[in-house]
């Protein structure tokens, strides 16, 4: 398997992920709560919270869009690749930044929380890695 198919592949998890997510926020009334138990938060389920879920949603599918068209062609689609990389490079610092915040307001263990910006980093690393990878053995 090749660099190119490896960043083909990961592009692919990105969309699905993102997809699922965006589809299940705005389609199944009960997995925000569902989400919530998975990231072990403790969130209070206003209507008005739930609604703001929704535009998150659109923006989850929207990614999911995009990370399949790099996927179908990624070295003609470098700045989807760039901007996941970057989206997954602001949700590591934010994690960071937010940390106090993340830990009051939504009860989610600070160790947890580190252990979910290391995995935002890793990801956009490997996607950056590949992806210059990719384009470094195309121009050979």
């Amino acid at each position: 398997m090749n660099t190119v198919s490896i960043l083909k592949f990961c592009l692919w998890v990105a969309c699905a992920f993102h997809l699922v997510i965006g589809l299940g926020l705005n389609l199944l009334p009960s997995f925000p709560q569902v989400m919530a138990g998975y990231y072990g938060a403790e969130v209070e389920f206003t209507p008005q919270f739930l609604y703001i879920l929704k535009p998150l949603g659109a923006f989850m599918i929207a990614v999911g869009i995009m990370a399949a068209a790099a996927a179908r062609d990624p070295l003609n689609n470098a700045m989807i690749v760039y901007a996941l990389v970057a989206l997954f490079t602001m949700r590591a610092l934010q994690r960071f930044v937010f940390q106090d915040t993340i830990v009051s307001e939504l009860s989610i263990e600070a160790s947890r929380n580190i252990v979910n910006a290391i995995v935002f980093l890793a990801l956009a690393m490997i996607f950056a890695v590949l992806f210059k990878t990719a384009q470094n053995n195309a121009a050979t």
